[in-house]
């Protein structure tokens, strides 16, 4: 299966305006009947708190559209609200264009006092596309290894990561997901925002990795652009069965948080 990770700007209070520019780039990307795309987090409105202009604005139906037109999987990024709280989500539509899996942002960036507004996940998702086996993740989720752990022992080829990661730490987010994709023994396709707001500089950088750690696609720190590449689940399989690290992992060790499987 072809991924794609989308790195684009935002632009500031215009969601409708950054959708646009998201569409034209998916209309240039040349994609084909059944690609994946990754989109950042947050993806039309940019990470913010400010709930009121980012919540109810209907970006899961407009990237299920979006999925449809193109006949492609989409993973979103998106604000919730319950009871005056946000929740930070991804949700991957189908090419049909239906919503087939919602995953909930585990770990808020509480340096950011993303706490402070937003409720954590509870559990983790595993979606089954029928040749490849996906498990979405936000942004700060990369931070935390423990919780890719109960995924990864799961049963997982690609982790699809979703983020507005800040320029000023952009070697972290490189050496964490070639990390992450390493001990997970799992590909891992990863969409970073560029541009600039009151919040800070974003660092783009997207990244596609091999379950060995080798970079497939790299984007650069600035420009607006879209990274691709062949994803083939035999590869991440065969590893696992030639030197089969998850097999001696002590999961009583690691959390007990819900890993939820969905056929899509």
């Amino acid at each position: 299966m072809q991924f794609h990770a989308v790195q684009h700007d935002v632009v500031p209070d215009d969601w409708q305006a950054t959708r646009d520019a998201i569409a034209k780039q998916l209309d240039d990307a040349n994609l084909v009947e059944g690609d994946f795309v990754v989109l950042s987090e947050m993806t039309d409105t940019g990470w913010s708190m400010d709930l009121d202009n980012m919540t109810g604005i209907g970006t899961v139906k407009w990237a299920c559209t979006l999925a449809n037109t193109h006949n492609v999987w989409i993973q979103v990024g998106w604000a919730d609200r319950v009871d005056g709280r946000g929740k930070n989500c991804v949700t991957i539509c189908s090419p049909e264009g239906d919503p087939v899996a919602t995953y909930t942002k585990v770990f808020t960036c509480n340096p950011f006092g993303e706490n402070e507004h937003f409720d954590t996940g509870k559990e983790l998702v595993v979606v089954d596309l029928g040749e490849i086996r996906v498990c979405p993740m936000i942004c700060y989720d990369v931070r935390f290894p423990e919780l890719w752990r109960p995924a990864a022992i799961s049963g997982v080829d690609v982790f699809t990561v979703s983020s507005s990661w800040p320029h000023a730490r952009i070697t972290h987010w490189r050496a964490m997901l070639t990390s992450r994709a390493i001990e997970n023994q799992a590909f891992v396709v990863a969409s970073n925002r560029v541009g600039k707001d009151t919040i800070t500089t974003w660092g783009g950088s997207s990244m596609i990795i091999t379950p060995q750690g080798d970079l497939l696609s790299e984007s650069n720190e600035t420009d607006t652009q879209i990274i691709s590449s062949e994803v083939d689940p035999e590869i991440a399989r065969s590893w696992q069965d030639e030197f089969p690290v998850l097999q001696d992992v002590q999961e009583d060790l690691i959390g007990r948080i819900r890993v939820r499987r969905i056929t899509a």
